[in-house]
């Protein structure tokens, strides 16, 4: 082979090596600015709604299998992801199709082979029994109008040592609205979130109020555990303790109940309580006998011995207003 040959062949190889090795080399495409503002306001909004410490509270370990209940565009599905890595798994649940075909997209562009997609139904979030570390709903609980069955799945869906993390915003002007009220506007004060969440056979482990603020509005965090000693009332296809043929409460659910509504944190101060009840934005009860309230009573109140309040709990939440009591 002539010299001139060799050296083109040579030539020719060199560039293509050159050519193979720019491409190696070639940076990856620019975001869009579209893309980059997403990422900046989700790690915005990371740092403000304090996501690892929500982990942490749920226990959030390499290997945890975890249910993002109300999982929406995915925000906290794919750093729970993450989080669990290749050997844990996350169920992401929504009972929105729209939503969950958005939350399928981002999965997939992420690449979360560890994330499963669950079309949930509004009282079920098809999740197999015991099959939980740990659970966590974020600004949706307020959006289920069948909570008490969800929350029945979802603690029977959770393994004993297992962990229910709620996490919902509260604006300080509606308070001591009603329940109704605080959920025409998408949110929920915590009282109501840890009655509605022992009701359905969860101790409360903690809770943290406020757990974020951002002006007026606040964000509460509540932790919970299945109580092995409760009973679970809430079954998919019936309330136990309505009708004629309910199940008896259990006695320690009873003495639970009655001890969170005597708690100090509960206690209202007398101006605030004359201010609400002015505005009749909450009912008043006298707990003591009978014969206490005929000879003196605040005007409109309702008589309620304090031995009696655990079997009048139905009645008062009925009302849907926060319950002040008295006994002096």
């Amino acid at each position: 082979m002539s010299k001139r040959i060799t050296a083109g062949l040579c030539l020719l190889v060199a560039m293509m090596l050159l050519a193979g090795a720019g491409q190696a080399q070639e940076p990856p495409a620019p975001s869009s600015p579209r893309e980059e503002s997403s990422r900046q306001q989700e790690a915005a909004r990371e740092a403000h709604q304090r996501v690892p410490e929500i982990f942490e509270a749920m226990r959030v370990r390499p290997g945890a299998t975890v249910a993002d209940v109300g999982a929406g565009g995915g925000f906290l599905t794919v750093r729970l992801a993450r989080a669990v890595g290749i050997e844990g798994r996350v169920m992401a649940i929504d009972v929105d199709p729209t939503v969950l075909d958005r939350l399928r997209a981002r999965v997939q562009e992420e690449g979360l082979a560890n994330v499963t997609v669950i079309h949930g139904r509004p009282d079920d979030p098809q999740l197999p029994p015991a099959s939980l570390d740990a659970a966590v709903i974020m600004n949706a609980y307020h959006e289920m109008p069948s909570h008490q069955a969800v929350l029945g799945h979802l603690r029977r869906a959770l393994r004993p040592d297992g962990r229910l993390v709620i996490i919902e915003p509260l604006s300080e002007k509606r308070r001591y609205e009603s329940r109704d009220v605080q959920i025409r506007e998408h949110e929920i004060a915590l009282p109501f979130i840890e009655s509605e969440v022992r009701e359905a056979g969860f101790r409360i482990a903690r809770t943290e109020d406020p757990f974020t603020v951002q002006g007026s509005s606040t964000m509460s965090l509540l932790v919970a555990v299945p109580d092995p000693q409760a009973v679970n009332r809430t079954t998919p296809s019936a309330d136990r303790n309505s009708g004629p043929h309910a199940t008896p409460r259990p006695s320690e659910d009873l003495a639970a109940e009655s001890a969170a509504l005597n708690s100090p944190d509960l206690r209202v101060s007398l101006d605030r309580f004359k201010e609400l009840r002015e505005q009749a934005r909450i009912v008043v009860v006298d707990v003591r006998t009978g014969v206490e309230y005929r000879s003196a009573h605040i005007p409109d109140a309702i008589s309620i011995p304090l031995d009696r309040i655990a079997e009048e709990l139905e009645r008062l939440r009925a009302l849907g207003k926060p319950v002040v009591t008295y006994c002096t």
